[in-house]
């Protein structure tokens, strides 16, 4: 593969991808996850799908990819296009609108966050990696981390506490503050005054630490009252000499938080941070700020080396809203009927979707189809488009499995010819800083290529290989067998309908199935071959009988 070229946000260049490790394998990624007050929506899931493009790509490429994605449930404030985030709490605005504690709101939002990532196939919800909390950490199991940093940065001069006793960072001792945004001077002076506080130094100083006695989600830094045990003593270690006197019980400030988890998940240094392009002002400035201060070698640039940030995601053009009907969820999309009732069914029902539900793979290649680095506009008629971009996709792939039936012996130098200067140009496109349209142009030139030619098994498997390998960025396939036949010669073995599971659409299952109807019909009892049938029309399944036997295809 060529070499990676990435737009870096902080050096504002296109910039060939170099690891940290010395060997050039290990690759580090962190990237701002979801903070659980809500359902995430679309918006949100565009910068998380970039992210995992992003790993599969460098996983493609040989690397080994450990990438943390945190869980922000605590300490994220209403106002957060301010620096020194106020307002609200996010998780505390929610519980009190739903009646319930903060704790709990939180608890159920990363479970459903957790569902729709693993629906969406993103590679970190995959696997032993969807039941590793190091991959996925929770800001409030991470304290104790943020307040031993809080407590080196006061040491080191770049934060102070103030009379209510909430913690500063003062941003005049890191003059580098605004570079990433591109932010001046007079900008963040201007843009701090709105939520400027009598008792800061700097109207652009932003909180470390903030203290509200009616915020049910509270910390005491010097008791261990309220703690789960093990963070307690995690901070005991980390601070055994505790922190400022003067800090009073409180919470951590939003900013902070992913600092604390980068460094304590993946180390000081790490090769790349990702995020939405509304993070890069203010979190990811004081990411930078905060982990400067704390940082125990002096290093040009940052703890990221590459910083890159997802574009702005549009609905028919408006910024998505509630009111105006261009906000939707995950699971709007997915369960419409769940979630926002029949209106949007039957939109997504005309568009050719069957009940109104969009299948996890149609969005999935919706959110990844337009470059990470330009802004995205998601329309309905997008996603009939990707509908049918990737039936298009699955049928030349089904259809590769068929004709690879018994391959031997060796595809021909045409053939490989042919699947070599696709994949590159594939991968040449990803390689030029993610630039997914591309990429998929590549994918769909080489399924035309390939239904102008009759491929030998041989060939089809080859083609097959390929597919994989493209899917293995993309994936958006259904990889189950999608397809087969049940020749004349099995028709007649007896089976069982009640030995299948009600929801299997397995290879296996499909032949007891037809098996079963096979010998309804033979036996003359053809309202129990209807109802085989009907319930393979459930299924998604239609048959076909054929000279050779009976076929069954997954719609």
């Amino acid at each position: 593969m060529p070499a990676l070229v990435l737009k870096n946000s902080y050096s504002k260049s296109r910039e060939v991808f170099t690891p940290l490790d010395p060997a050039g394998k290990q690759v580090l990624v962190y990237s701002c996850g979801p903070t659980v007050y809500s359902f995430a929506h679309i918006g949100n899931f565009r910068s998380f799908l970039f992210a995992d493009v992003l790993r599969r790509v460098l996983e493609r490429q040989g690397h080994v990819v450990r990438h943390v994605m945190n869980i922000t449930d605590v300490g994220h404030m209403t106002q957060d296009h301010l620096a020194d985030a106020s307002g609200e709490d996010k998780l505390s605005k929610a519980a009190r609108e739903l009646g319930s504690d903060p704790f709990s709101v939180a608890l159920h939002f990363e479970r459903a966050f957790v569902a729709d990532a693993k629906t969406l196939r993103i590679k970190n919800y995959q696997g032993a990696e969807a039941d590793d909390p190091t991959l996925h950490p929770r800001a409030t199991r991470h304290v104790p981390e943020m307040l031993a940093m809080i407590q080196t940065l006061l040491e080191r001069g770049f934060a102070y506490v103030v009379p209510s006793g909430e913690v500063y960072f003062e941003v005049a001792k890191f003059p580098a503050y605004g570079k990433l945004s591109g932010k001046v001077l007079d900008e963040l002076e201007s843009g701090a005054r709105v939520a400027v506080r009598d008792e800061k130094k700097d109207p652009r100083d932003f909180a470390l630490w903030k203290v509200d006695d009616k915020h049910l989600m509270r910390w005491d830094p010097h008791a261990a009252e309220g703690w789960p045990a093990d963070d307690w003593a995690r901070f005991r270690t980390l601070a055994p000499n505790g922190v400022d006197a003067r800090i009073r019980p409180g919470f951590p400030g939003w900013h902070i938080e992913c600092s604390a988890m980068a460094r304590a998940h993946l180390g000081e240094r790490i090769d790349i941070h990702t995020g939405g392009e509304d993070n890069a002002f203010p979190h990811h400035e004081c990411e930078i700020a905060q982990s400067h201060g704390c940082a125990t070698t002096e290093t040009e640039g940052t703890f990221a080396d590459y910083w890159l940030h997802a574009r702005h995601l549009l609905v028919d053009g408006r910024k998505m809203s509630k009111r105006d009907g261009t906000f939707f969820t995950v699971r709007d999309l997915l369960e419409p009927r769940a979630e926002r009732g029949p209106e949007l069914e039957g939109r997504l029902a005309a568009l050719g979707f069957p009940e109104g539900r969009v299948p996890a793979t149609v969005l999935r290649y919706a959110l990844i189809s337009n470059a990470y680095s330009q802004p995205m506009n998601f329309t309905f008629d997008l996603l009939a488009q990707s509908k049918a971009s990737v039936e298009r996709l699955q049928s030349r792939f089904d259809r590769l499995r068929e004709e690879s039936e018994g391959a031997s012996g060796e595809p021909s130098a045409e053939v490989c010819a042919l699947l070599d200067q696709h994949l590159a140009r594939f991968d040449a496109a990803l390689c030029d800083d993610l630039n997914t349209p591309n990429a998929l142009a590549a994918a769909f030139e080489l399924a035309t290529a390939l239904n102008t030619r009759t491929l030998s098994p041989a060939d089809a498997a080859a083609a097959l290989a390929t597919f994989d390998a493209i899917d293995g960025v993309l994936d958006v396939l259904d990889r189950r067998v999608r397809s087969g036949l049940v020749p004349l010669d099995r028709l007649g073995i007896p089976a069982d309908e009640k030995d299948v599971a009600a929801d299997a659409t397995d290879a296996a299952a499909m032949e007891l199935l037809v098996r079963a109807r096979q010998a309804a019909r033979a036996a003359k009892d053809f309202a129990r071959a209807d109802a085989i049938r009907n319930d393979l029309k459930r299924r998604g399944v239609t048959l076909e009988d054929t000279a050779g036997g009976v076929r069954w295809r997954l719609a």
